[in-house]
């Protein structure tokens, strides 16, 4: 029987079959480098006591195997993304390049390292492309959940304990580092971005440790320019802070929408995550200001450009960014529905910050 939306119609067994050809044992010694990477030391690879292969969900643009090294009693996780679909099969190759090209250029490690890509052969079936990547142990998917009373609340997804609820402290975390993580990413001389995330895919993840909470972002499906340049431009100031500002709005806007229970209504987060975006924009361009050896008045650079914009400025950007969209796109006129409100609180957040 058929077990996934596909033109080729594949079944559990041919998804489990292609897995298990892609892992050949050329294949499995080159991982067990990636496992040895993850442990921090070095593997003889007749140590290793098998491999389990679980099926971890179907997505919207692959379907994760989990793959669960045994190594003389260490147990380690790699993630296989398996596209299954024709549109995951086209974004495959793209997302691959996109975060073996983060890796190489950014030090930090909020996103999945990419150990190894290939296909994986099915009798009678097209070749099903999929790569290997880090899974990030311990991390769980979240989303806002139904309430009777209206009260906003996100579930953390969590297999070992049970689903478990986010406090007010930790729906500021997340916001902030969700937006730190992405402001990291900027890069300020080609204007790319981190673009076409969505929490409804379930691509912020999450970790507890006593309270705190780290975030990691699992996917990156396209890291793409803000404006379109010439290919003798260079990027000035001036269109560096318009870049900044839009980017800082479209993902401001973004970041607010989800799906209940991450298949259900959309829904927009409050007013309260505002303030913790910004927090974590701020700290994001640090890290810009860092990398680049920009001058240590930059942040306060943009504080203040920022802080210079009005409403009417915000909401041309906003309606801008809202009209980029398809006219069908349901988030399009959720956002355009809450877009004046979410200038008012920006902008609020925004001048507190500087005065």
């Amino acid at each position: 029987m058929p077990a996934f939306d596909s033109p080729s119609d594949i079944t559990y067994g041919d998804y489990f079959t292609a897995v298990c050809d892609y892992l050949s044992p050329q294949r499995v010694h080159h991982l067990l480098g990636a496992v040895a990477r993850v442990l921090e030391r070095r593997l003889a690879s007749e140590r290793l006591a098998g491999i389990r292969i679980h099926l971890i969900k179907h997505g919207a643009f692959y379907h994760p195997a989990l793959l669960t090294f045994d190594v003389g009693g260490d147990l380690v996780s790699l993630v296989v993304n398996v596209a299954v679909s024709n549109t995951g099969r086209c974004r495959l190759p793209s997302e691959t390049a996109c975060l073996q090209a983060l890796e190489r250029d950014f030090a930090e490690d909020w996103i999945p390292r990419v150990f190894d890509s290939g296909i994986g052969c099915v009798p009678g079936q097209p070749p099903l492309p999929m790569f290997a990547a880090e899974w990030f142990a311990d991390f769980h998917e979240l989303h806002r959940i139904s309430s009777p009373d209206d009260h906003q609340a996100w579930a953390v997804w969590d297999a070992v304990r049970g689903p478990w609820h986010l406090d007010e402290t930790q729906v500021a975390a997340f916001f902030r580092q969700s937006m730190a993580i992405l402001t990291c990413y900027f890069d300020p001389h080609t204007l790319c971005a981190i673009i076409d995330w969505h929490h409804a895919a379930g691509d912020f993840v999450v970790q507890e440790n006593a309270g705190a909470l780290a975030v990691r972002l699992i996917t990156v499906r396209r890291y793409a320019p803000l404006f379109q340049l010439h290919a003798d431009d260079s990027v000035g100031l001036e269109t560096l802070l318009d870049a900044l500002a839009v980017f800082f709005m479209r993902s401001s806007l973004w970041m607010r929408l989800d799906r209940v229970d991450g298949v259900g209504a959309l829904v927009w987060a409050g007013d309260h995550t505002v303030a913790p975006m910004w927090q974590g924009f701020i700290q994001g361009l640090e890290s810009i200001a860092r990398r680049n050896d920009f001058p240590v008045s930059f942040v306060e650079g943009v504080r203040h450009y920022f802080a210079r914009h009005q409403c009417n400025d915000w909401q041309e950007i906003g309606e801008a960014i809202v009209g980029r969209c398809a006219a069908d796109l349901p988030e399009a006129a959720l956002m355009s529905a809450h877009l004046g409100a979410h200038v008012a609180v920006l902008r609020q957040s925004i001048h507190s910050s500087v005065l």
